[in-house]
This record gives C-alpha cells, sequence and structure tokens, in this order.
C-alpha cells in the first residue's frame, strides 16, 4: 500500500496543475503537460508562475 502513495500524489499533484490552468486561462501545450508528467508536485508553482492567455476582444 505504502508503494502506491507517491504514484497517488503525483498523480493529484497533475489535477491540481490542471484546475490551476483552466482557471488562470493558462494554455495547455505539450511542453507543459511533459513539464507536469515529469516534475509532478514541483510543476505546481510553474504553473502558478506561467502567464494567462490573453483574448482580444471581436
Amino acid at each position: 500500500m505504502s508503494t502506491y502513495i507517491p504514484a497517488l500524489i503525483w498523480a493529484l499533484s497533475a489535477v491540481a496543475c490542471l484546475v490551476i490552468a483552466k482557471r488562470r486561462f493558462v494554455k495547455t501545450t505539450g511542453f507543459r503537460a511533459a513539464l507536469v508528467a515529469v516534475l509532478g508536485p514541483i510543476a505546481i508553482p510553474f504553473v502558478l508562475a506561467a502567464k494567462p492567455a490573453t483574448y482580444k476582444e471581436a
């Protein structure tokens, strides 16, 4: 059971990164997805530091 805890933390941090990115309107790219997959919980500050996408009004 204790061997699954790091994987659970890794998966929950990926979900947290996705939620934070959606709320801040950060565009998801392949590079950012790979960053979250590789860094896991350490990637949350990178998502918070990412600049939100700007949308031009028509």
